[in-house]
């Protein structure tokens, strides 16, 4: 059986746990490290992959993580959870980005980032994120399952909500808009990990600062907002700390008692 931690605490990553150059403050990286030695779990909670922050989870020694808006749950290196998007969907929402607004797409699994050109908005949107291009493979969501798409693009994605129902679609930064299945989002991940785990007693807190975090802020204990959350998410905060360029993630912390 699992041992039970004290506490969990869900990071959300860009405008959060990174600052605005998309780095670890030593602040917030020292705040991680006092979270595990007083037997409480971080978890990052991000619209991105499991793949993308490898290197930052072996950096601060995460090994949990609620991944892509929540449609797969990693705790402590097992894969508890994922929630594939149908294939037939995907097929349905690629025809029309080719045939009506040719618009890119990734394609994402826990294990795989394939996109299905290599084109000028999927150069913007991964020199954004400090992420190389990820290869062309267009047929991958036929090969293997997928949690997430994103489109590539700064606009138009109104276009697919009434078209694709059984989809969210939430921008989840100038150049993308994440797409997962409807009913999934951060809270859904969180609510499968403690039922999965029987944590449901353990008290849980979560850092964010945009829109994709508003379900994990419905479902845990402390929901705690950034300085430079946009004003919707404010409104959902028990707390709002500093900024994530100003030790905000510290800051709360030590002000909950958890450091």
């Amino acid at each position: 059986m699992t041992k039970k931690p004290e506490a969990i605490v869900f990071f959300d990553l860009d405008g959060t746990l990174f600052n605005s150059n998309i780095d670890l403050l030593p602040s917030s990286y020292d705040a991680i490290k006092k979270l595990k030695q007083n037997n409480m779990i971080p978890m990052i909670a991000t619209g991105r992959t499991p793949l993308e922050v490898i290197n930052l989870m072996k950096e601060t020694n995460i090994d949990s993580i609620i991944g892509m808006n929540g449609q797969v749950v990693v705790y402590e290196k097992e894969v508890i959870f994922t929630n594939n998007i149908d294939k037939n969907v995907i097929t349905r929402l690629y025809e029309f980005s080719r045939e009506k607004t040719n618009i890119p797409l990734s394609f994402y699994n826990y294990k795989t980032m394939r996109i299905s050109e290599n084109s000028q908005p999927a150069q913007k949107f991964y020199h954004y994120l400090k992420q190389d291009v990820p290869p062309v493979d267009d047929e991958i969501y036929l090969k293997e399952p997928i949690q997430m798409l994103l489109l590539l693009c700064e606009q138009g994605e109104s276009a697919y909500r009434e078209l694709f129902p059984e989809l969210t679609f939430i921008r989840n930064t100038p150049y993308c808009v994440d797409v997962f299945n409807h009913g999934g989002s951060k809270g859904r991940g969180i609510k499968e990990l403690l039922k999965m785990k029987g944590f449901d007693d353990v008290p849980t807190y979560a850092f964010g600062d945009g829109m994709n975090d508003l379900e994990m802020f419905l479902t845990v204990d402390h929901p705690i907002a950034m300085g430079n959350a946009v004003d919707g998410l404010k409104d959902k905060a028990e707390y709002i700390t500093d900024t994530n360029n100003n030790d905000g993630i510290a800051k709360a912390l030590e002000k909950f008692g958890l450091i």
